[in-house]
């Protein structure tokens, strides 16, 4: 479990699959109505994309390693989203890169370590320096 009180931020890059844009659409209204309402630590929870729709960034910014720990667990319990399981994210998405600020551990651990064996390319810059985010 992360303990860190250090913010934790991911910034993931993945390509839509050809022709599954509005259900991953419809996917990622539920996701982000899911984090909303039951996430209070996340601080940023953005996605954007391409204009002809081709690739999306999500920018997901967690106060601590606690508040990403609570995520993962959000996740689980409410949309059957399971670390070594990414199976329903990948119907719709093909990972290009992700980049990892601070120190995520626990689940999401678990997940980044499954998609580097997958060879997704992942870069990690784990010493926070400081700042804040609103």
């Amino acid at each position: 479990m992360t303990t860190s009180a250090d913010p934790v931020v991911y910034v993931s890059t993945y390509r839509i699959r050809p022709g599954k844009f509005e259900d991953y659409s419809r996917f990622y209204a539920e996701l982000v109505r899911v984090v909303e309402a039951n996430e209070p630590g996340v601080t940023g929870f953005l996605a954007f994309a391409t204009d002809d729709l081709g690739e999306i960034t999500y920018v997901h910014v967690y106060r601590d390693g606690g508040t990403l720990d609570k995520h993962m667990a959000v996740l689980a319990e409410q949309m059957q989203l399971l670390p070594s399981d990414l199976t329903a994210v990948m119907a719709y998405l093909e990972p290009v890169r992700i980049e990892v600020f601070g120190r995520p551990d626990g689940a999401a651990a678990e997940m980044d370590a499954g998609l580097r064996a997958a060879g997704v390319p992942f870069a990690a810059k784990p010493r926070y320096l400081g700042g804040f985010a609103r």
